[in-house]
């Protein structure tokens, strides 16, 4: 059974690729992220690919809007998916996929931070920031005022304490329950109301500065 490397979109994840097992397009959309990453922990290297291609936009995504310098996101990317792939045999079907993905992630965007401060990581927003594909079909037709808000938002969600901007990031971008978060950020569902509550209210006093008390 030979196998090869291949490099799977960008930003560049190496993984090894089995290429007698194939996935029809059936089994793509019925297979679970749960069974995806049991097939993977046992060698099946397309169930990874599978994976890898449902969750890829929005960790980017998620690593973007963490980091004000997109070489420092992209690369948080592609270490948290090399931790995926290193402890894959340690993956306990007793948590969502989503819920196990995003607690690495939380735990790697930390200890990101705190490298970054080491190295005194400029944290001005940077204003030739890109955004990502999902974040360009997202303004699609939007009007030019409008984009000059959703850009604000960002920068201002950016400017959130790390536990009320985690928390928001996993809310609204993810889609992820109260009790998703509450496990990733191992506090009580109380907490993540909370620091949704402050969050949200912040945003809106910030955003009301900015842009001249606009309409949120």
């Amino acid at each position: 059974m030979s196998l090869s490397v291949s490099i799977i979109n960008k930003p560049n994840v190496v993984v090894a690729k089995n290429e007698n097992l194939k996935f029809t397009s059936s089994m793509k959309n019925k297979t679970s992220d749960e069974q995806l990453i049991l097939k993977y922990s046992k060698g099946d290297m397309d169930a990874f690919e599978v994976l890898y291609v449902r969750h890829k936009d929005s960790l980017l995504r998620y690593c973007l809007r963490q980091f004000t310098s997109r070489a420092v996101a992209e690369e948080c990317f592609q270490e948290i998916w090399m931790k995926v792939i290193k402890n894959r045999t340690k993956y306990q079907p007793k948590a969502l996929f989503t819920t196990y993905l995003y607690r690495i992630a939380t735990n790697h965007v930390i200890d990101v931070y705190r490298k970054e401060k080491k190295r005194h990581f400029d944290c001005e927003f940077e204003e030739d920031f890109l955004p990502n594909d999902a974040d360009k079909v997202s303004q699609s037709g939007l009007s030019e005022e409008q984009k000059i808000v959703n850009r604000e938002l960002r920068k201002q969600i950016a400017s959130l304490p790390f536990e009320q901007r985690n928390t928001l990031l996993l809310k609204l971008d993810n889609g992820l329950s109260l009790e998703d978060i509450s496990q990733i950020m191992g506090c009580g569902k109380e907490t993540v109301k909370s620091r949704l509550r402050y969050a949200t209210n912040k945003l809106k006093e910030l955003l009301s500065d900015s842009l001249g008390a606009r309409q949120i």
